[in-house]
């Protein structure tokens, strides 16, 4: 808002990340009363730099909030890289490898 950006992209992309990584975080949350202890879980996720080109680790930031979670990270590994809609800059898509505590 403040580069005088005004459609709609520039006014709800704050929120539409908000919405998907609370999304994400609440989704962790909900699954944990059905894993059994060692159950392992896998997400692919792209980076995103669409927005005034700033950089979200979709990947990284997905492990953080499982951990803060209690779940263990095993691993973020490259699935591929595609490239970026707004600069042909290649974007890693990460598979995000997750254990539930055994104990």
């Amino acid at each position: 808002m403040e580069l005088g950006k005004t459609s709609g992209f520039e006014r709800l992309y704050p929120r539409v990340t908000q919405l998907y990584f609370g999304g994400m975080l609440r989704h962790l949350a909900s699954l944990r009363p059905a894993l059994k202890p060692g159950a392992q879980l896998a997400y692919v996720v792209g980076d995103q730099a669409s927005y005034l080109r700033v950089m979200i680790r979709t990947g990284k930031l997905l492990a953080n909030l499982a951990q803060s979670l209690n779940y263990r990270v095993m691993g973020i590994d490259l699935f591929r890289t595609r490239p970026s809609t707004v600069t042909g800059e290649q974007l890693r898509e990460e598979v995000v490898l997750l254990e539930w505590p055994k104990h």
